[in-house]
């Protein structure tokens, strides 16, 4: 099973985002309500492998179509602002 990509994070204020970019290692999405970005840090550093792009490592909203056993199978996701919560942009409901 391959990790699906981070394309793109436009929650720029992220300290793992350069240039709309996520360069954390994986990323975990989701609480039991929301698809929120749990890996968001805002932190007075950057951080990351400035040379990987983000992928998903987890998620936790088992009813996400692209979810199986917890694990993301979307071709790559979006990550962004959803109100005041940074979310997976790529989350769809069964």
């Amino acid at each position: 099973m391959k990790m699906p990509m981070v394309n793109k994070c436009t929650a720029v204020e992220c300290s793992y985002n350069r240039d709309q970019t996520c360069h954390a290692l994986a990323i975990t999405i989701g609480d039991p309500a929301h698809a929120q970005c749990d890996t968001f840090c805002r932190a007075p550093m950057s951080g990351g492998d400035p040379k990987a792009v983000g992928q998903v490592g987890a998620c936790k909203m088992s009813d996400c179509r692209y979810n199986v056993d917890l694990e993301c199978q979307a071709p790559g996701i979006t990550v962004g602002r959803e109100q005041d919560i940074v979310d997976c942009l790529t989350y769809q409901p069964v």
